[in-house]
């Protein structure tokens, strides 16, 4: 989507309207709601998101698209010509990864949420491969969720999975504990719209949320006074019949798990659960476009059922008639924009890339000093409502930006201003990803993600990516250890964020824009055999090689004791040396005097050398002396060994085999001793055929 027909238009125009909706009431008048809307984003109001370093890596507005999108004419935009909208169209779900994944266009943070927008690329024929660095814009959900300490019970039929019943609401404090003032935000009639800043607070919010959902709940239920433990049952048949033991429940706050708001959605008791539910995000969509004001949306959030007897040692098994136990959660969710420096690494030895080579290896907040911090800017639209548009925000170049069109601020994170609730991935009516994905994504987890039990409504995905986990085993499994804290369960809201915006939006951000090369020209240079291959530019990187390093230095133990040995020896010897206790010329003696050679040419020739003689004089005197060894002798092959028995000390009944043992032993020493000494006096010889051994022949060496 690079060159998407949008923004071929957008860069051949060049509009310098300051709007973009027509302000001609000739025009206006002609259409419903007299809102005619013009798609084309002026030149000025992109212009200052340019960024033109030729290795910027960061994404600006016009950098993040839709991954899908179709063409169709509206009567209400462009004067019913042929428009671009986007559209979701689900893959593979990333919700049950723990890890960093690359995708086409964006990096998936499955951790803790997140996408970054990237136009991935690497370095080719590495070797062993290589490291690099980019800073890259991503967009982060945040969460914050409040357990209301109200929870909902109910039971497996005894006679049909399917049919749930004995629904009722137990005090586990939201009642009992309820503090008596409002707190802060109040969500007051006058305040509500004016008591949030830039940055939302999302903990007070959604804490704020629960006080007032146990407050209504309480008055619809009648209750003056209640404790802790104290259960209702009048308003709870319809919620059992609705709950399931495997899945959790996302909605916006409306009270339907009570049967009369859910029979009764029209009701003032129902109006005023949902205004309450608006009033958390601090805005309606009619309110005038405000760039100062954040996007926040808030709802309920209803944990995997747990049994009700788990300490007891009821399993997580279905059984009929068990009894489950529901926890309910109020929440409040924005997204903020921030610039993470993500460290790649490559392991390309071929002439292809393919996004299994590249990893994410590192990936942190980019760091800036108190006077170094980025210059955000967003639009202003001064005489719109939120829901007429969606403002252009980014890092921004301030020589380029007209204070009186934009906001401007410095600051590490930026997030991101107010669009309408009433838009979902189901209904996505422009091009403009930047501006309306990130606010859709969060109406749809909270409108339809998990609305009811694993059904898919308005495109968003059921089967095989249901995300209530009624149809997907592993999600249940998940769901079920993170939906028993508040921290755990926004842990949950943020992933299935992240993996709607993995199916709906792509960067198309490479940082190589100003410097890519032809094929061609690539080809020629690199005189490669693939000439379809396009070098985008060149970029440092470490190239990786080989070394040895402990890791884990308890296994390096035995070499250390190994050289603790050498430098003890060392450190000895050089003692020795230096008190000359021991000196070479003693060395040098002892060896020679135990040198086997030397021992035996004594024993045979007495007085052949001095005994003391230096090495020289000593090979010099015997370098013709020869020591003939005798070869051993074969056995016979029948031959066995005598045998004594009998224990020690004790006479054997073989004991005169053992004496004629003893003499053939001793008449065979003899006999070899004599072989021996004549063997050596007849080494002058001429011929030593008489000698009834075939000698080796060993030469010495002092």
């Amino acid at each position: 989507m690079l060159n998407s027909p949008m923004r071929q238009e957008l860069l051949r125009t060049g509009h310098l309207t300051t709007g973009s909706i027509y302000d001609d009431p000739a025009i206006r008048n002609k259409f419903h709601n007299n809102t005619v809307v013009n798609s084309t984003i002026p030149l000025a109001t992109i212009k200052p998101f340019i960024n033109e370093k030729a290795d910027n890596t960061i994404a600006s507005p016009m950098d993040i698209q839709y991954r899908n999108y179709y063409e169709e004419p509206n009567r209400y935009v462009d004067n019913g010509e042929v428009n671009i909208r986007g559209f979701i169209q689900p893959t593979q779900t990333l919700l049950l990864d723990d890890s960093y994944r690359l995708i086409e266009g964006l990096i998936v943070d499955s951790i803790n949420g997140g996408v970054g927008f990237r136009n991935h690329s690497g370095p080719l024929r590495m070797g062993l491969g290589a490291q690099w660095t980019e800073d890259i814009l991503f967009i982060h959900p945040e969460t914050a969720c409040t357990q209301t300490n109200l929870s909902l019970h109910f039971s497996i039929s005894a006679n049909y999975f399917y049919n749930h019943d004995n629904g009722y609401m137990a005090d586990d404090g939201g009642f009992a504990n309820l503090p008596t003032e409002k707190p802060e935000p109040g969500f007051g009639d006058d305040d509500w719209q004016s008591a949030f800043g830039e940055a939302p607070d999302l903990q007070r919010r959604s804490f704020a949320l629960a006080w007032w959902n146990n407050q209504l709940t309480a008055r619809v239920l009648n209750i003056s006074s209640s404790s802790v433990g104290d259960r209702y049952t009048s308003e709870f048949s319809n919620y059992a019949t609705l709950a399931s033991p495997g899945s959790i429940l996302i909605s916006p706050m409306n009270g339907w798990y009570l049967d009369s708001i859910f029979k009764k959605s029209a009701s003032p008791e129902a109006a005023e659960f949902a205004s309450y539910g608006r009033r958390c995000s601090g805005f309606n969509d009619t309110d005038p476009s405000n760039s100062s004001k954040p996007y926040v949306r808030c709802g309920y959030f209803y944990g995997v059922p747990y049994p009700s007897r788990i300490t007891d040692g009821q399993s997580y098994r279905y059984d009929l008639a068990s009894n489950w136990t529901q926890q309910l959660y109020t929440c409040a969710s924005s997204m903020k924009a921030s610039v993470q420096t993500v460290t790649f690494g490559s392991n390309t030895t071929n002439t292809s890339l393919d996004l299994s080579d590249l990893r994410v290896l590192a990936v942190r907040p980019k760091q800036y000093s108190e006077s170094a911090l980025p210059t955000w800017a967003i639009e202003k639209a001064d005489g719109y409502r939120i829901r007429d548009i969606n403002l252009m925000w980014g890092l921004a170049n301030e020589s380029q930006v007209d204070e009186d069109a934009f906001e401007i601020r410095r600051t590490a994170e930026l997030y991101l201003p107010a669009s309408t609730h009433d838009i979902t991935f189901g209904h996505i009516y422009d091009s403009f990803a930047a501006g309306m994905a990130p606010g859709a994504a969060w109406n749809s987890v909270y409108e339809l993600a998990a609305a009811i039990r694993g059904i898919a409504i308005d495109f968003i995905p059921s089967f095989p990516c249901s995300y209530s986990g009624e149809t997907d085993y592993g999600l249940t499994l998940k769901y079920r250890n993170l939906s028993r804290t508040p921290e755990g369960t926004a842990k949950i809201m943020n992933l299935i964020w992240t993996d709607l915006m993995a199916f709906v939006v792509v960067g198309t951000k490479t940082g190589f824009e100003s410097t890519t090369q032809s094929s061609s020209t690539s080809h020629s240079k690199s005189k490669r055999s693939d000439s379809a291959l396009t070098i985008l530019g060149t970029k440092a990187v470490h190239k990786m090689v080989r070394s040895i390093g402990y890791s884990d230095f308890r296994y390096a133990i035995p070499a250390f004791i190994v050289v603790g040995i050498l430098l003890f020896s060392a450190a000895t010897a050089t003692v020795f040396a230096l008190r000359k206790s021991l000196s070479y010329e003693i060395l040098e003696h002892y060896i020679n005097q135990t040198s086997m050679g030397r021992t035996a040419t004594q024993l045979m020739y007495p007085g052949i050398a001095p005994i003391d003689a230096s090495t020289k004089e000593w090979s010099r005197a015997t370098r013709d002396v020869i020591l003939n060894v005798p070869r051993p002798q074969s056995r016979p092959k029948n031959r066995t060994r005598p045998k004594l028995r009998g224990r020690r000390g004790h006479s054997s009944p073989s004991a005169s085999s053992g004496a004629s043992l003893l003499r053939v032993h001793q008449e065979m020493e003899m006999e070899n001793r004599s072989q021996s000494h004549l063997s050596a006096q007849s080494h002058y010889s001429a011929s030593r055929a008489s000698s009834p051994h075939s000698p080796y022949t060993i030469h010495q060496f002092a």
